[in-house]
């Protein structure tokens, strides 16, 4: 199975619960046990309904990124320009990212790993995302308003700024405690407004 609409209810709500823990605890620090008790059943039900440790990750991972992905085809299949499909792009990562608070930490632990235990089911999502952004970029070069750039390279200056922004809230909430004269609209972003001043730099500095 490789899509949220194949898996039954249980097993959907199994993947919601376990998420918060792999995200505390990233795969290695995570026992069958505590996923068992997050889900509030038994560890033969999870064995039954999805699988063991790996196979109950890699779905969490493949849910996270499908659903980012599909929502990001669904905004930018209707956006205009290629700015508009851009602004989309990132305004549907910064509110997953930013609003959901489990892709980042999970990604950044892989990122830091080397990605081993990342299951193609979600480097294909992943995928799918640079190639949306990719398209975006090529329309935009095509139509004389953007500069010719390196697709991934912009993929990464989005998502790995709106990753270390969302998982390092609790760091920035100690800075505002200790330099009280720091103003707070600098340290703390609404995802919406994260999303428009990340985009007003990308497109700023890849506009023709």
């Amino acid at each position: 199975m490789s899509a949220d609409t194949d898996i039954s209810p249980t097993a959907d709500g199994i993947l919601e619960a376990i998420t918060r823990v792999f995200a505390e605890k990233g795969y290695e620090g995570v026992r069958v046990s505590e996923l068992a008790a997050a889900a509030q059943v038994n560890k033969a039900t999870l064995y039954y309904q999805i699988g063991d440790k790996e196979t109950l990750y890699h779905r969490v991972l493949e849910r996270l990124l499908r659903r980012a992905a599909d929502e990001v085809a669904g905004a930018v299949a209707d956006a205009g320009d290629c700015e508009s499909k851009i602004r989309r792009f990132i305004a549907i990562l910064a509110r997953n990212t930013g609003n959901l608070r489990f892709t980042a930490p999970i990604m950044l632990r892989e990122v830091a790993a080397g990605g081993g235990n990342l299951p193609d089911a979600a480097l294909l999502q992943m995928s799918r995302l640079l190639g949306m952004l990719g398209e975006a970029l090529d329309e935009g070069v095509a139509a004389g308003s953007l500069r010719p750039v390196n697709g991934f390279l912009v993929h990464m200056m989005i998502v790995a700024t709106l990753m270390l922004y969302s998982s390092n809230e609790p760091i920035r909430r100690r800075v505002a405690e200790l330099n009280p004269g720091l103003a707070p609209e600098n340290l703390f972003l609404s995802s919406e407004a994260l999303a428009d001043q990340v985009a007003d730099l990308v497109l700023s500095s890849i506009r023709t």
